[in-house]
């Protein structure tokens, strides 16, 4: 989508979002409109965990380029809200999942906190070194996103076995 903004090609009419509702609008609003956009509310953890992940993505973008423009956003700047959005969402998946797994083995509160950090921040940078492996490669595609997000799940998981 975030492509299509950029290029002007037609966003895929199941994201709900005209790129007319983004004329006028200020670069947090904007940013509001695409998450819900590509993670609508439904009432779910999975589907506000996305939204989350989008958003947060979104506002490290504008956060780190305070001039970029939502609605035109260059490959470079397209794959940070991507790669943020996959270190995000994984993060948040382990945390649903896990989350109390982790906290009720840990041998005090602040230790299991401690523990999901860690292991948030091992996503985060397996996130960063698969993006830095794949630049100049072929593009991320949803299948290419899925497998790398499966992949460092089934690692991290492996990696931080003890902790569950």
């Amino acid at each position: 989508m975030l492509d299509a903004l950029r290029t002007g090609t037609q966003i895929p009419p199941e994201i709900g979002l005209d790129p007319a509702q983004l004329a006028g609008k200020s670069q947090t609003e904007i940013a509001d409109l695409i998450a819900s956009a590509l993670a609508p509310v439904d009432g779910t953890q999975d589907s506000e965990a996305a939204r989350d992940s989008v958003s947060r993505s979104l506002s490290e973008l504008l956060e780190a380029d305070p001039t970029a423009d939502l609605a035109n956003l260059n490959s470079t700047q397209i794959d940070g809200v991507v790669e943020g959005y996959i270190a995000h969402d994984l993060a948040h998946r382990i945390e649903l999942d896990v989350g109390k797994a982790v906290l009720d083995k840990a041998d005090s509160y602040a230790e299991g906190v401690e523990r999901l950090q860690e292991i948030k921040s091992y996503v985060r940078q397996e996130v960063a070194r698969a993006f830095r492996a794949r630049r100049g490669a072929q593009p991320m595609s949803r299948q290419n996103a899925a497998s790398m997000s499966d992949a460092i799940l089934r690692d991290t998981f492996d990696i931080f076995e003890s902790y569950l």
